[in-house]
């Protein structure tokens, strides 16, 4: 009898609530592409690598104007902010990243680019909307991206 191993892949998905004045104006949920930098620290953390690599992991997430289409080879996103994540959870093979950018965050940016990165920098996963948020003063976002392992 041969043993079949399904491998599936990393995949994710984002949530996102546009707020002004505290009410939601907009809900968004969309998935999202796991960048090969994003791979390579998976890869890394299997094989028990110490260094930059362990030692880096997701804790930001990054709101960018870009409107390419994102790529397996993505390292940033165009006029690139990056804010803390407000939490981190595990529940079983799913990781959620929690965030909240204020009002007075990211204002003026045209939000076209999402991404999660890591503590030296390095992106993990993106996603490029077809819609745009503009960031006004009035404007917060809050929402979670969940990875699926």
């Amino acid at each position: 009898m041969r043993l079949e191993d399904k491998t599936y892949p990393v995949t994710g998905e984002i949530h996102l609530e546009v707020c002004r004045d505290k009410k939601i104006i907009n809900q968004i949920d969309d998935h999202n592409l796991v960048v090969d930098a994003g791979r390579k620290r998976l890869a890394a953390l299997a094989a028990g690598k110490v260094g930059s690599y362990t030692e880096s992991y997701i804790t930001h997430i990054g709101l960018g104007s870009g409107s390419t289409e994102e790529s397996i080879n993505d390292t940033k996103l165009e006029n690139q902010q990056l804010f803390p994540l407000t939490s981190v959870e595990i529940n079983g093979r799913d990781v959620q990243c929690n965030f909240f950018i204020a009002n007075n965050e990211a204002v003026g940016l045209s939000i076209r680019e999402l991404g999660l990165f890591c503590t030296d920098g390095t992106m993990f996963s993106h996603r490029v909307r077809q819609g745009v948020i503009e960031k006004y003063e009035d404007i917060e976002l809050k929402g979670y991206w969940i990875l699926h392992f």
